[in-house]
């Protein structure tokens, strides 16, 4: 076990959440979470050629009893003292007139987004307080979108989802700021450039999606700064 302060980064797919664990990697050793733990294996396995330590978990993070379990992994491997967690893991936006959705369109897009933001919550802060009165302030970090501000039609379900996530952010930045703790809110507005979004149109050129380069999610950690992307 290290004593080392770590970050915990939740949703590692090929876009924003392997951006985030290759950045936080040159600094910190990283867990990665993911529901499909192909893609994050390979990239602690990349993150590991380069010279950092990071360990793949595959977790639900909607499963309560899932991420105790793998939290108890994490501590007995790094230990309880984290420096940051990301927590990247969303519902995707399947667009659809209203009178046509379900409601398990909404227990999907709660499900992860709400849910497992919450339970992401209660498993890091324990760790992230633990990190408290250090030279960096220990972060919560939550990805994002514009539809946690800005509701649209065919996407009650997301929007409601997003707009959730936000409310989720700020009563938790209130009650533990005060502890020492950051949490913050980072909206990505776009389309992020990665294999799975390169057919979508009229985004189709590869040039006008953005590069999912976490340069300020880092930043948001040293230096305490809010930043929306």
């Amino acid at each position: 076990m290290t004593c080392k302060p770590y970050a915990i980064v939740a949703g590692v797919g090929a876009g924003t959440g392997a951006a985030v664990a290759r950045r936080f990697a040159k600094k910190y050793p990283v867990a990665l979470l993911a529901r499909s733990p192909d893609f994050s294996r390979n990239l602690a396995a990349e993150i590991e050629a380069e010279g950092g330590t990071a360990v793949s978990y595959k977790v639900d993070v909607a499963d309560q009893d899932d991420m105790a379990r793998v939290f108890g992994e994490i501590t007995q491997r790094f230990g309880t003292t984290c420096a940051a967690a990301i927590f990247n893991a969303s519902s995707r936006p399947f667009p659809k007139p209203f009178l046509w959705q379900r409601q398990s369109d909404v227990d999907y897009a709660l499900n992860i987004t709400l849910n497992g933001a919450y339970n992401f919550a209660k498993a890091t802060l324990p760790l992230l307080l633990n990190a408290t009165g250090g030279a960096v302030v220990p972060t919560l970090l939550y990805t994002g979108a514009t539809a946690a501000v800005k509701a649209s039609a065919w996407l009650q379900p997301f929007s409601v989802s997003k707009h959730s996530l936000r409310a989720l952010v700020l009563a938790l930045a209130d009650e533990f700021a005060p502890q020492g703790v950051h949490v913050a809110h980072a909206i990505i507005d776009g389309v992020i450039r990665m294999p799975l979004t390169w057919i979508l149109k009229p985004l189709s050129s590869w040039h006008a999606k953005l590069d999912p380069n976490a340069a300020s999610y880092l930043l948001i950690l040293t230096s305490f700064m809010v930043i929306m992307s």
